[in-house]
């Protein structure tokens, strides 16, 4: 295990955030307001080098770094800078009579010291989200990025350790075996991302110190394209959706399910998409060989007479070519796991029983993709289906507004953040209720009850 840089072992480490948030040294909402302010600033600063970490570990495209990790991350913290004191302040509820005079409020404070385990696919967005609403709110944050994606795990400890003393946010880096011994530890809040198996486990430790957690996972978010929709429309937002960061989105589309009458117009829709576009040219890469052979696994046994591919596949670079499997079967391999990766199997149904009922024996997904102009067929499989998210004729867009909280139900976690929701996710709700000297006595309820109980069932009917 190693802290970046040179920190003190991680019992001590823990010890000294306790001790910083003991000592009030967050209490300030203009304290934590300025440590956001260094964070933007020390991006800004370094915005070339995130830029060259995410090409080194994923090939990423400089567009889709710059949006999705790079001005997404400031985006947010400008919101929640600007957004901080409204969110945070008191919030006046009522009394009941017969507590008069009475005030009663909620607070939303800070859970304490916190654990951020973050996962490769989005290395600086989903490890430096979470942190910003753990810092807003309050919390002082031990953080794990993913050891995978290495460039950018470096850099994400540099920035971390020019912005913030160790006792308020410290870099742990370090393998599989790192996240277990931190998971050891007592915490007063996780927020993980990663798999839904891993997710399992994280909540199992969690459980036994009684920890409060989020999970964000993943799994097969479907995309139902039925006959009322616009083809050429679905068939280029579904793709740029899925292609997007080479197909390695936990919310991207992870099949197409297609009715039976259009489906060979949305598939030619696609295969002109794919001519027209330059996926293979400007697409991440896959992020290390062990997913890419996974990938290519998946492929084993598909005739190429069911694949509209584009460009080749380049192992040496860990470039898979992006690609539409057709004529698929809910029981084949690629039905079977989250693809995560820039291959999309499109699968065709009869009629809206069938969808609802395939869907339905599937788990609970992080989004639901939609593409109809017929609003009772929306609400018909939102009813029928829960999912984190709902996106209508269009892929990602629920995931990436920060006024919307984004998070997965079943086995797709639980817990919400982004922008207030995150803010609110690291804050748990106290009750405060204040009285005065005045109806001391007549309202005070104690033995004997006589008096008081009479007027009470008269006022509490």
């Amino acid at each position: 295990m190693s802290v970046v840089p040179n920190h003190p072992p991680l019992g001590e480490l823990i010890g000294k955030q306790k001790q910083a948030l003991a000592a009030g040294e967050l209490r300030s909402l203009e304290v934590r307001r300025n440590y956001l302010l260094r964070l933007e600033k020390c991006l800004m600063k370094y915005q070339e080098r995130v830029i060259e970490a995410l090409d080194k570990d994923l090939g990423k495209p400089e567009a889709e770094a710059y949006l999705a990790e790079y001005h997404f991350l400031l985006q947010e913290i400008r919101l929640v800078r600007s957004e901080l004191s409204a969110w945070l302040s008191p919030e006046r509820v009522g009394s009941p009579l017969y507590f008069h005079p009475c005030r009663s409020e909620v607070l939303r404070e800070p859970y304490g010291c916190a654990l951020i385990i973050a996962p490769w696919n989005y290395p600086f967005q989903l490890a430096m989200a979470p942190l910003i609403s753990a810092v807003a709110a309050g919390n002082t944050v031990v953080l794990k990025p993913s050891e995978i994606s290495t460039h950018s795990e470096a850099l994400i400890g540099e920035i971390i350790s020019e912005v913030f003393p160790p006792e308020i946010v410290s870099v742990v880096t370090g393998d599989a075996e790192v996240a277990g011994a931190l998971l050891e530890e007592k915490w007063d809040f996780i927020f993980f991302t990663g798999s839904t198996g891993v997710g399992r486990l994280v909540a199992k430790k969690a459980a036994e110190h009684l920890t409060p957690c989020v999970l964000e996972l993943g799994g097969k978010c479907p995309c139902v394209v039925d006959s009322r929709a616009d083809l050429k429309v679905a068939a280029g937002r579904i793709l740029a959706g899925k292609f997007f960061n080479g197909g390695q989105t936990c919310f991207a589309p992870d099949f197409v399910a297609v009715h039976h009458d259009v489906k060979e117009e949305l598939l030619e829709a696609m295969r002109c998409e794919l001519e027209a576009v330059p996926w293979h040219e400007e697409m991440a890469t896959v992020i290390n060989k062990r997913h890419y052979d996974r990938l290519r696994g998946l492929l084993d046994g598909v005739e190429e007479t069911r694949i509209i591919q584009s460009g080749a596949d380049d192992e040496e670079r860990l470039r898979l070519s992006p690609r539409v499997v057709k004529e698929v079967a809910w029981e084949d391999a690629l039905m079977k796991e989250e693809i995560f990766g820039p291959v999309l199997p499109v699968i065709s149904y009869e009629g809206d029983d069938e969808l609802i009922n395939r869907l339905q024996q599937l788990e609970d997904p992080l989004a639901l993709y939609l593409f109809t102009e017929d609003e009772a067929f929306v609400k018909k499989v939102m009813q029928a289906k829960r999912s984190g998210g709902v996106c209508v004729n269009d892929t990602l867009k629920q995931s990436s507004n920060l006024e919307l909280p984004f998070g997965g139900v079943g086995d797709s976690g639980y817990g919400r953040y982004r922008g207030k929701h995150g803010v609110y996710a690291f804050c748990y709700e106290r009750a405060v209720a204040r009285r005065g000297k005045l109806g001391a006595g007549l309202m005070d309820i104690k033995p004997p009850y006589d008096k008081v109980f009479k007027w009470l069932k008269r006022v509490m009917r």
